[in-house]
């Protein structure tokens, strides 16, 4: 078996033909069916069927072509690695951020990189954490940070720190900065991100704990537009502190009584061979979570902001 083969197998599954796969490869049609008919014969495996409707891969083929995918990513993985020993310092690294903890995880990262290592690119992705661990799952991320817990046994998981909720209201609701229970809070309404986010199932959980539902009739998917809303007088919110703008003074904020704090992880795929860029941006995050995300999430700091 050779790579050659591998590209042949892609190729057919791209294209769906014989004719058009050998275009994209610039070959002729005899040679890709002999490339194919070999790979077939070692492996003992139909891989491809044709059809009036052209050529398409069969279960087996399909395997194929996922591990190839990966074994191909490898190799450019490996070349990469030995360029920035080399000293040429290029790269690439796929990260997914959680909204919250984007805005302070990452412009130092972009900084430390472009100051120690201006030749790796990278890739931010920001969304919920359900979505970032699919992706990592999926190899589309190499590394994530996310909330816990983290209950996929296909991933390595690194906690990195705690996450503090707060409630903000408009200032003419009347409530103050003291901690308030939940079932304070439930005689007012709450602008909450959807049930199927990871923040709001954390806080219904907490009041569900505490025999408490609490009114929302406002939900929004952006936690961005959650401390706008709140302004607007829709009504109370729960966020993660980093979540609050740098001018939180227009709102009331409180801690809640009985809501104990998110964990805040990084994540990769256990079948994941990480290259040394991406090596590099995981132990800046991990360096991150000790400085700017612990010093965001602590009540105390972030009041003196």
């Amino acid at each position: 078996m050779d790579l050659r083969q591998l590209e042949v197998l892609a190729a057919i599954s791209q294209s769906g033909s014989f004719t058009a796969a050998a275009d994209s490869l610039g070959t002729v049609q005899s040679n890709v069916s002999a490339q194919l008919q070999a790979l077939e014969k070692e492996l003992h495996a139909t891989l491809v069927v044709r059809s009036r409707q052209g050529a398409r891969l069969t279960e087996q083929g399909q395997v194929v072509l996922d591990r190839s995918r990966r074994i191909t990513s490898e190799i450019d993985s490996m070349l990469v690695d030995l360029s920035m020993l080399q000293g040429l310092k290029r790269g690439h690294a796929s990260i997914g951020v959680i909204g919250t903890a984007s805005r302070w995880i990452v412009p130092t990262l972009v900084q430390e990189m472009r100051d120690s290592a201006p030749g790796v690119t990278l890739h931010i992705t920001e969304a919920p954490s359900e979505r970032l661990l699919q992706d990592v799952i999926n190899h589309d991320l190499s590394v994530a940070v996310i909330t816990e817990p983290v209950l996929d046994s296909r991933c390595e998981v690194t906690t990195l720190s705690e996450e503090n909720l707060v409630g903000i209201a408009p200032k003419d609701f009347g409530l103050d900065s003291s901690p308030k229970t939940f079932e304070e809070l439930s005689k007012f309404p709450h602008v909450l991100s959807p049930k199927t986010n990871p923040l709001r199932s954390w806080i219904d959980g907490a009041a569900k704990n505490c025999d408490v539902h609490l009114q929302v009739p406002v939900e929004c998917e952006g936690i961005r537009l959650l401390p706008r809303l709140v302004r607007t007088g829709v009504g109370c919110s729960i966020l993660p502190l980093t979540a609050l703008p740098d001018d939180h003074s227009i709102f009331s904020v409180y801690p809640i009584v009985d809501l104990p704090p998110r964990h805040l992880a990084m994540v990769s795929a256990k079948d994941a061979v990480l290259s040394m860029a991406e090596r590099v941006v995981s132990d800046m995050i991990l360096r991150l979570a000790k400085n700017e995300i612990s010093k965001m999430t602590n009540p105390a700091t972030a009041s003196k902001k």
